[in-house]
C-alpha cells in the first residue's frame, strides 16, 4: 500500500508538473504570435546597404556611426571598417560621422540590396574642439539595451593607477565596501544586492571559480575597454544565476596590434605593474598576453586604543599596520585564429595567478592578528569559439569554457598574541591559532570545470531566439595539514546547470526593444559535516541536497523622442550559493550546512534624456527598483569570522540618479545619487522556527542606504606640442550614515551606526607623442578623512601614487 500511495502521489505530481508546463506553453505562444503580429503590422519590406569606412591612411575605422538622415536607422561599423543598414527602398542621405574626423554625407538612391563604394574619412582636429560628435560609441550603444545596464568607458581612465573595483564605486547604484587596503575582502554591492549575489563576468565568462588571485580588486584597467553594469534582469547570454545584477568586463579586441605598458608606484610601499600585448597576421592568426603584478604593505595608521596588562584601555591613538601585506600577480596568453571559414574566433588559453594576503584583524578591530594568512594559487585553461551563419545563415554560436584548478591556503599556527603597538606576549601552552579555536594549516584544492554556450537565430532582421546552457560542477580537496585529522568520507561537490530561452524584437524602426525569457535552474551538492566538532575522534554525515526551479522575465525599452527613452523589467530570479558560502574557506568562514537557494522578485523602472547642443551636451538617467527575496543569503559575524546565513525575506525599495553636462571636449560634469532602503520582512527568526522575529520591518545591518559621487573633468590639447594632451579630474564620495547592527523594536540605544563619510580626490594624466608616452598622478582621501565601509574597520587614508604608462599600436 506505501508504495502504491507513493506512486499515486508521484503520478499527481507530474500531472500537476505538466499542466503548469501546458499553461506556461500557451502563454509564451500567445505572446509571440501577438509581437509577431505587431512586428508584421510595423514593418514594410527591406533591402540591405553595407560599405566599408577607412581611415584617411587606409586603416579601416571601428565604432563608426553610419546613419540614413533624418531616419531611425543607424549602425557602427566593425574591427573590419565594415557596416550594414536595412531600410525601406527610397532616397537617403548617407551620413558618416566620427569624432575628431570631418563628417561625410553621401546621396543614394536605395532600390535593392546595395553595396556602397568604400568611404573614406578625413581627420579633422579644429572640428574636435569646436563641436560635440553625436555619433553613437559603443558604451552609448549598450546604455540603450532594453536592460537597466550603464556602461563605463575605461578607455578614458587608462593613465590612472586604479582598479577595477575603485572605478565602479563610483558608478551610479554601486557600493564596493572593502575591509582594508590592497586585496582586502571586498563586498559589491548593487541596487541593493550585495556580494555573491551580483555575478563577474570577463567578455561572457564567469571569473567567480578563478580564486583570490584573479578578482576585481587586482585587475588593472588597462586589461579592460569598458564595463557593463547590468542591474537586476541579466541577457540569457551570459548564462547566469545572478539574483541582483551582473559585472561583464569587456577586454579590448578591436585594436589589431599594440603593446600597453605600464608602472606605478605610491603610498604605503605599493607598486603596480601591468604590461597587455596582442599581434594580429594577415592570415588570420592572433595572438594576447596580459600580465600585471600588485604589491603593497598597507602600512597605513588606524586610531584604536589600546590595553595595558591590567586590562585598562587607554587614549585612542593612531597606530601603523604593520601584518597586512599583499601581494599578487597574473600571466594570461592566448592564441588563434579569426575569419575562418570554420570559426569566425577560435582561440585557446591558459592563465596563471598567485597572491598572498596577510591577515591584520578578525572581523572587528578589536582582535589583532600578526602571523595568520592566505594564499592561492590559479590555473585556467579555456576555449573561446564564435561562428556566424552554422549550417544556416540565421544560426550563430558563440562557446566560452574553462578547467580551473586553484590551491587555497589558510595557515594560523601561531602561539603569539598581538598588540596594536606590535608588542607580543607568548604561551607555549596556548594550542588555539591568533583567529581559530585550534591551530590550523588549511589546505583545499577547487577544481571546477565551467562553460556557457549560446545559439541564436534569427528570425528576421528584428526578431531572434536565443539559447543558453550553463555549467558549472565544482568538486574540492580538503586536507588538515597542522593536525592528524580522521580521513574525511569524501569530498564535498557543488553541480549548477542553468537553461535559458529568449526572445528578442525590435519593432518600429527600433524605437521599441522588447525581451522575454525563461530559465531552469538545477543545483546538486554534497557536504562533508562534523556531528561533534569538540570530540577527539571526530564523526562525519555525508549530507546529499539537490534543487530545481523555474525562472522567468521580461524587459522593455521605449524611445519616445531622439532623446527620452523609457524602460520596465521584472524577473524572477533564483541565485545558487557559491563553493565559498556553503564550503568555508578554513580561516574566516565558516562552512554553512544547509544554505539555501535565494529567491527573488525584481522589478526595474527608468528613463533617460540626452540632448546635444554646438557646444554643450546634457543627459539625465533615473532608475526605480524593487526586489522582493526570499531566503536571502548574508553574511554574519561569529566570534572572530563568519557564517553565511538565510534570512527568510527581505525587501529592497530604492531610487538611484545621474546627470551629465559637458562643454566641446574640454571639460565634464558628472553626478549620481543611490538611495536604498533593505528592509527585514521575515516573521520569525531563525527561519523555520516559531520564534518571533524582534528585527521584523528593520534596516539589514551593514547595508549603505545613502550615497552618491561627483566628477569634474577638465581636457586640454596642444599645451606644449600639436599631439599632446592634459586631463584633470576632481572627484568626491558621500556615503550617508548606516546602521552597523539592526535596529531592535525602534530601540534608539541599540542603533550602533557607521558614521557620515565625505572623501575628495584628484587625478592628473598628461599625454604625449600621439597617446605613446603617459604620466598620471593622483591624490585619494585629500583630506585623510577616517573612512569605515564593513564592521568598523578603518581603511586607509590620504595616498599618493604616480604611474608611467607606454602605449605604442
Amino acid at each position: 500500500m506505501e508504495k502504491l500511495s507513493a506512486g499515486l502521489i508521484f503520478v499527481q505530481n507530474f500531472i500537476s508538473i505538466n499542466i503548469k508546463i501546458m499553461h506556461i506553453k500557451k502563454i509564451l505562444l500567445l505572446i509571440l504570435v501577438l509581437l509577431a503580429s505587431i512586428q508584421g503590422f510595423s514593418q514594410k519590406s527591406k533591402v540591405k546597404l553595407n560599405g566599408v569606412v577607412l581611415t584617411q591612411n587606409g586603416q579601416p575605422a571601428e565604432s563608426v556611426s553610419v546613419a540614413l538622415k533624418g531616419t531611425g536607422y543607424s549602425a557602427l561599423t566593425n574591427e573590419k571598417g565594415e557596416y550594414e543598414l536595412n531600410a525601406e527602398p527610397g532616397d537617403y542621405v548617407l551620413s558618416v560621422t566620427y569624432i575628431g574626423y570631418k563628417p561625410k554625407q553621401i546621396k543614394i538612391n536605395l532600390q535593392s540590396n546595395h553595396t556602397a563604394a568604400t568611404i573614406s574619412i578625413d581627420e579633422d582636429m579644429a572640428a574636435l574642439e569646436e563641436v560635440q560628435v553625436t555619433g553613437k560609441s559603443k558604451v552609448e550603444r549598450v546604455r540603450e539595451q532594453a536592460f537597466n545596464v550603464t556602461a563605463v568607458d575605461l578607455k578614458i581612465i587608462h593613465n590612472t593607477s586604479q582598479d577595477l573595483n575603485q572605478v565602479l564605486n563610483r558608478t551610479t547604484g554601486v557600493r564596493v565596501r572593502e575591509t582594508g587596503g590592497m586585496g582586502s575582502d571586498f563586498n559589491f554591492s548593487l541596487n541593493g544586492f550585495s556580494g555573491n549575489q551580483v555575478k563577474f563576468f570577463m567578455d561572457g565568462i564567469p571569473i567567480d571559480s578563478y580564486g583570490s588571485s584573479f578578482t576585481l580588486n587586482n585587475i588593472p584597467v588597462n586589461l579592460a575597454e569598458r564595463i557593463e553594469v547590468y542591474k537586476g534582469v541579466v541577457p540569457v547570454e551570459l548564462g547566469s544565476d545572478a539574483l541582483g545584477g551582473a559585472i561583464n568586463i569587456i577586454t579590448n579586441q578591436s585594436v589589431k596590434r599594440y603593446v600597453d605598458a605600464s608602472y606605478s608606484f605610491g603610498s604605503f610601499n605599493t607598486h603596480k605593474l601591468a604590461v597587455n600585448t596582442r599581434f594580429s597576421g594577415k592570415n588570420g592568426f592572433v595572438a594576447n598576453i596580459n600580465a600585471f603584478g600588485n604589491y603593497s604593505d598597507n602600512s597605513y595608521k588606524v586610531d584604536v586604543s589600546v590595553a595595558d596588562k591590567n586590562g585598562n584601555f587607554g587614549p585612542v591613538q593612531p597606530y601603523k599596520h604593520f601584518h597586512d601585506g599583499y601581494k599578487s600577480g597574473a600571466i594570461i596568453a592566448e592564441a588563434g585564429v579569426k575569419g575562418k571559414k570554420y570559426a569566425d574566433y577560435l582561440v585557446l588559453g591558459m592563465m596563471f595567478s598567485a597572491n598572498e594576503k596577510e591577515i591584520q584583524n578578525g572581523s572587528t578591530m578589536q582582535r589583532v592578528v600578526g602571523d595568520a594568512f592566505k594564499d592561492s594559487q590559479a590555473f585556467v585553461s579555456s576555449i573561446k569559439y564564435k561562428k556566424e551563419s552554422l549550417f544556416t545563415k540565421n544560426l550563430s554560436v558563440n562557446l566560452v569554457a574553462s578547467y580551473n584548478i586553484v590551491n587555497s591556503r589558510s595557515v594560523d599556527t601561531s602561539s603569539y598574541r598581538y598588540k596594536w603597538d606590535g608588542s607580543r606576549t607568548y604561551s607555549v601552552l596556548n594550542s588555539s591559532g591568533e583567529i581559530n579555536r585550534e591551530k590550523t594549516i588549511y589546505v583545499y584544492d577547487d577544481n571546477s570545470f565551467q562553460a556557457n554556450t549560446n545559439f541564436k537565430y534569427d528570425l528576421n532582421e528584428d526578431q531572434y531566439l536565443a539559447f543558453n546552457y550553463s555549467v558549472n560542477n565544482l568538486k574540492r580537496t580538503e586536507e588538515e595539514q597542522y593536525r592528524v585529522e580522521e580521513v574525511k568520507p569524501g569530498s564535498p561537490t557543488l553541480n549548477k546547470n542553468i537553461l535559458g530561452l529568449s526572445y528578442n524584437l525590435a519593432a518600429f524602426d527600433r524605437k521599441l526593444s522588447f525581451i522575454a525569457f525563461g530559465k531552469k535552474y538545477f543545483l546538486k551538492s554534497k557536504m562533508i559535516d562534523v556531528v561533534d566538532d569538540y570530540a577527539e575522534e571526530k564523526q562525519y554525515n555525508v549530507l546529499n541536497d539537490s534543487f530545481d526551479d523555474w525562472g522567468y522575465g521580461t524587459a522593455l525599452a521605449y524611445f519616445l523622442t531622439g532623446e527620452i527613452q523609457l524602460k520596465a523589467s521584472y524577473e524572477h530570479a533564483f541565485r545558487l550559493p557559491t563553493s565559498e558560502e556553503m564550503l568555508g574557506d578554513g580561516l574566516t568562514v565558516y562552512p554553512a550546512i544547509g544554505l539555501d537557494p535565494e529567491e527573488s522578485d525584481n522589478f526595474n523602472a527608468g528613463f533617460s534624456y540626452k540632448k546635444f547642443y554646438n557646444k554643450h551636451s546634457f543627459g539625465f538617467q533615473g532608475n526605480f527598483i524593487y526586489r522582493n527575496a526570499k531566503n536571502f543569503i548574508q553574511n554574519v559575524p561569529q566570534d572572530a569570522k563568519s557564517i553565511y546565513k538565510n534570512l527568510a525575506d527581505v525587501r529592497v525599495t530604492g531610487f538611484d540618479g545621474s546627470f551629465h553636462y559637458g562643454y566641446m571636449k574640454w571639460l565634464t560634469f558628472e553626478i549620481n545619487a543611490t538611495q536604498q532602503k533593505s528592509i527585514d520582512q521575515s516573521n520569525f527568526d531563525p527561519p523555520g522556527t516559531n520564534i518571533p522575529n524582534d528585527y521584523k520591518g528593520s534596516q539589514i545591518a551593514n547595508v549603505p542606504i545613502f550615497y552618491g559621487n561627483a566628477n569634474l573633468g577638465f581636457n586640454f590639447k596642444n599645451i606644449r606640442t600639436s599631439d599632446d594632451n592634459l586631463s584633470l579630474n576632481l572627484f568626491a564620495n558621500y556615503v550617508g550614515e548606516y546602521y552597523l547592527k539592526s535596529t531592535k523594536n525602534g530601540d534608539p540605544s541599540s542603533r550602533r551606526t557607521i558614521p557620515e563619510q565625505f572623501t575628495q580626490s584628484i587625478a592628473a594624466a598628461y599625454g604625449f607623442g600621439k597617446g605613446k608616452y603617459n604620466l598620471g598622478l593622483e591624490c585619494n582621501n585629500i583630506t585623510n578623512a577616517k573612512v569605515y565601509d564593513y564592521f568598523m574597520i578603518q581603511k586607509p587614508g590620504r595616498s599618493f601614487t604616480i604611474k608611467f604608462r607606454y602605449f605604442i599600436n
